[in-house]
Order: C-alpha cells, then structure tokens, then sequence
C-alpha cells in the first residue's frame, strides 16, 4: 500500500531538515527529553510505585538509615 503524496512530500520535507547540521543541537536536545521521558515511564515510575507499597507502614530502620547516609 503506498502512501498518499501529501505525506510522502511531508516525510521528504522532514527528512531534509533533519539531515541539516545547523539543527543538530536542538534535536539533541529533543532526544534527550524523549529518553528521558521514556526511561522514567520504563524504570522509575515503577520502581516508585514498588518502593510506596514495601514501605507504606512507616519509615524502617533500613530507610532511616539511608536517608541519613546521602547527604554524607
């Protein structure tokens, strides 16, 4: 199935200006956003969500311990 000629003239255009030097710091920098946004979707929110349920009934030895250890 080919695609129409309006999106095939959309992804020609988009494809010239991603291959431009001049932009390439401002996509950089756009890919790192998406990274991370994709990497605290993935690894962080769940992990989060995780460490609400194990310590939900208050502060343990162990997270006392920890909290008072990073500043250090």
């Amino acid at each position: 199935m080919a695609a129409p000629p309006q999106l095939r003239a959309l992804l020609l255009a988009v494809n010239t200006l991603l291959r431009k030097r001049r932009y390439h710091a401002a996509l950089a920098v756009l890919k790192g956003f998406r990274n991370g946004a994709v990497y605290g979707a993935k690894i962080r929110a769940p992990h989060s969500l995780v460490m609400t349920f194990l310590f939900r009934s208050g502060r343990s030895t162990c997270t006392c311990c920890l909290v008072s250890c990073l500043p250090c």
